[in-house]
């Protein structure tokens, strides 16, 4: 593997793309799984058992970073691009490769497709969430990347490096997002979530978010700096902030370590319902559409469609379960058989 220090602008630009696709790629997985729960779409939020809000919480987190990679990307001058994911169990988890060294026993023997809330899906989320201590790495010696947290490092070194030749500008920098900005520490004593990128130090303080929020993080607590805020007595509970203290990683283990108490999820008959995957994929694809389209154009905000999109997914997918079958994103697959 090249040195970062070595990195040209190209590369730098397609390792932003890697950081988004697989950012992109955990949301299918875990939403599937969150939507497996039966009975979620008669409830409030705040009724959601145990199980659904830890999830939920992480989907939304993996949202943030979606746009935080996006801010990153855009400061930098690439165009951000949300590609279709693929799951493909010969080539596991994107960009990744979980040494065996780190791999607890526990974790061994996950599948890498979207699945529902069981103990084989919980494996896969807590391989790909795995923490790995921090150690010296010789790049060059290196075929690809250990965890997340790996690279992430590698990306904060190239961008330091390269910041200066590839920055657009404050001037044409107008494409940053700041749509989860209700999670802002009002003092400004905190990063918050939402992170304008318009130096290197921002855009690093946007990848240590990223890291410390559970993927590949080495420690058991998310730093107050990278946590939630908390939910003031009184207000309306807020699913996306629970438990905001632990770490992606900390809260699928949680959930592994106790998978004989996961609420009841849909049966999966096998055949299901052709005409509810083709509603799901509709959904999945108009919002990768709106993703792209809205992070790629400028202000702060997305339009009211891009949170009607979200939540529609959720509904679509909730559909293909209720029908008897696990949501399929291999799409070219489905639509053979639609």
């Amino acid at each position: 593997m090249k040195h970062p220090l070595q990195w040209n602008k190209s590369d730098l630009h397609r390792h932003l793309q890697h950081a988004l696709n697989l950012e992109l790629w955990t949301v299918p997985l875990y939403i599937t799984a969150l939507y497996s729960i039966k009975g979620l779409k008669e409830i409030k939020h705040s009724e959601y058992p145990e199980a659904a809000k830890l999830i939920y919480s992480v989907v939304i987190q993996e949202m943030l970073h979606l746009e935080l990679v996006s801010n990153i990307s855009n400061a930098l001058g690439v165009s951000p691009r949300f590609n279709l994911p693929t799951y493909d169990e010969a080539k596991g988890i994107p960009f990744l490769h979980p040494t065996k060294d780190y791999l607890p026993s526990a974790l061994h023997g996950y599948k890498v497709k979207p699945q529902a809330l069981n103990e084989n899906s919980l494996r896969l989320f807590c391989a790909i969430e795995l923490p790995h201590p921090a150690r010296e790495t010789v790049w060059e010696n290196e075929k690809s990347y250990s965890c997340i947290g790996e690279m992430y490092k590698a990306l904060a070194i190239g961008i330091s490096n390269l910041w200066d030749e590839c920055y657009i500008g404050d001037e044409r920098n107008t494409r940053q997002k700041n749509i989860f900005k209700e999670y802002h520490n009002t003092h400004g004593r905190h990063h918050g979530f939402s992170i304008t990128v318009r130096s290197k130090e921002t855009a690093c303080m946007a990848m240590d978010a990223i890291v410390e929020q559970g993927e590949g993080a080495d420690s058991a607590r998310v730093p107050s700096d990278f946590r939630p805020p908390d939910v003031t007595p009184g207000q309306e509970f807020n699913t996306a902030s629970y438990k905001g203290q632990l770490s992606h990683y900390q809260k699928f283990r949680m959930l592994l370590h106790s998978h004989h108490k996961l609420p009841p999820v849909y049966p999966e008959h096998g055949e299901g319902n052709s005409e509810a995957q083709g509603k799901m994929q509709s959904a999945f694809m108009d919002f990768l559409k709106e993703m792209e389209s809205g992070f790629n154009s400028d202000g702060e905000n997305m339009p009211d469609s891009f949170w009607k999109k979200m939540f529609g997914l959720g509904h679509a997918i909730t559909g293909v379960w209720e029908s008897g079958r696990c949501p399929d994103f291999d799409f070219n697959h489905s639509e053979k058989e639609l």
